[in-house]
């Protein structure tokens, strides 16, 4: 402290205490807000529940609902299941995860696309002009209904329109290659399944 103030009395030596004043936020961020507050409004006030199936990856809401009792959603165990590798819309992802969209794969023999799902695929596979040579896990612990309604939603969707794939065929192809352990082994262990 310096001499002068020492020699002050008491009250008038220290220091005053700070001062803690209310700050208003300012006009400009104010405005901002409220800007956003009215734009966000007027968006919600416009937009509708349904969205247009051609926005984003093409899907519908209608397509994720529930299943009645006892019946199982394809698009369910697609989402579950297959969308992680091959998308939400059947695209797959280039030289990594095949698509399903236009494949021969999934649009040609139903005994072939239920195979791939009960055991899998591991090794070469050519669809569309490109090679893949990854591994698609085996989807036997689904039950027949499930994989009969995921095959079925495939063959039905993306711009696919193959007819649909039966328990029957899933329980009769299941039976076929109970014996089966490991994956097949890639595309041309599978041209033989008609």
């Amino acid at each position: 402290m310096s001499p002068e103030r020492e020699q002050l009395p008491p009250r008038q030596r220290e220091y005053e205490d700070p001062d803690e004043r209310v700050r208003p936020l300012p006009k400009i961020l104010g405005a901002v807000i409220v800007g956003m507050f009215a734009w966000g409004a007027w968006y919600l006030a416009g937009s509708t529940p349904e969205l247009d199936a051609t926005l984003g990856d093409g899907r519908t809401a209608a397509g994720f609902a529930v299943a009645p009792a006892g019946a199982v959603s394809g698009a369910q165990v697609y989402v579950g299941k297959c969308a992680g590798c091959h998308q939400a819309n059947g695209a797959g992802v280039a030289g990594v995860f095949p698509p399903l969209a236009a494949s021969p794969w999934v649009t040609g023999s139903e005994a072939r696309l239920v195979q791939i799902l009960l055991h899998g695929i591991q090794g070469p596979i050519d669809v569309l002009g490109a090679t893949y040579n990854g591994l698609m896990p085996a989807w036997k612990s689904l039950s027949d209904d499930e994989i009969a309604a995921v095959a079925t939603y495939v063959r039905e969707s993306f711009g696919n329109s193959a007819p649909a794939v039966t328990t029957a065929t899933v329980a009769a192809e299941r039976q076929r290659t109970a014996g089966m352990t490991t994956p097949w082994s890639g595309g041309a262990a599978l041209d033989t399944i008609q």
